[in-house]
This record gives C-alpha cells, structure tokens and sequence, in this order.
C-alpha cells in the first residue's frame, strides 16, 4: 500500500482490507497492536495507523454500525450538545443532565463488556459447525459473514 505518494519513503507491505486480515490480527488490532495490520515484520506506526484505518473503513462499509454502536454514538452525541449548552448558556442545571448523560453512557460502555467476545463467539460456532475454527485460519470478512449466519440459524 502507499499511502505517502511522492515521499521517498518506502512502503511497506499490509493487508489491504478484511477480505485478507487474519481474525487474530483483527482481534490484536482492536486490541491496539496495529503493528498486526503488516504482512510482514517492517513497516512503521504511521503505516499501521493507516493500514488500520483503511481496514476498518472497509469493515464499515461491508457491514456497517451495530446498534450498540449507534446507541452509543447518540448518547456521545447527546452529552456533546448538553456540554455546548453549558457553554454558551451558563446554566448550572446543565450540569446535572450532563452528569445523567454522563452515567448513562458510563452505563453502556461497562454494558458491553457483558457481550459475547469474538473469541466466544468461535467456540459457539464452532460447535454448530461440528469442527473447530481457527482465529489465524478465518478472514475478517468470513468471521462476520459466519457470525451472521449463526445469529440467523439461532434466531427463536
């Protein structure tokens, strides 16, 4: 990938996109090892912040927001204007739906760590599928293909 087009700098190689990232260099990006998004051992952090970024554009793109993403995304959001209302205002009352605004969104990220991790989930299908599925072995793009398919196999 060059990312720096007329730099001299050499570009290194990376996976381009979740049709080629391992499920386990996925999970150690997330993670914030984005060293993971390499082919190989050279590239530097720039890179790999780029790499990662372009990566997980194409992962938006594919199979867009979750609505836990969503819900969070409004509450920031909700939280943001209520801290321009102060601002511009002055209102002390804004404070406290802040603080409420706050707590909620305090309250869905400690939510979500609840949730079922990527490396349940391949136990989960795993056993569905009778074989066991390898987190170096699966792409991006065919663990969330899979993983939607499992969701709509156990629906009910």
């Amino acid at each position: 990938m060059n990312w720096f087009k007329g730099s001299s700098k050499k570009s290194h190689e990376y996976y381009k996109g979740i049709d080629d990232l391992p499920l386990y260099n996925w999970i150690e990006c997330h993670n914030g090892k984005f060293e993971y998004t390499r082919k190989g051992s050279e590239g530097t952090p720039e890179e790999d912040i780029l790499a990662w970024q372009s990566i997980y554009d194409a992962y938006i793109h594919e199979f867009g927001l979750t609505d836990v993403q969503k819900k969070l995304f409004d509450a920031m959001k909700k939280k943001a204007i209520l801290e321009l209302d102060y601002v511009i205002t002055g209102d002390r009352f804004k404070l406290t739906e802040i603080e409420i605004a706050l707590a909620k969104l305090n309250s869905m990220l400690m939510n979500r760590g609840s949730s079922m991790t990527i490396e349940q989930a391949l136990v989960h299908m795993s056993k569905w599928l009778g074989q066991w599925i390898n987190a170096k072995n699966i792409t991006v793009k065919e663990y969330f293909n899979l993983l939607k398919e499992y969701g709509k196999a156990n629906k009910g």
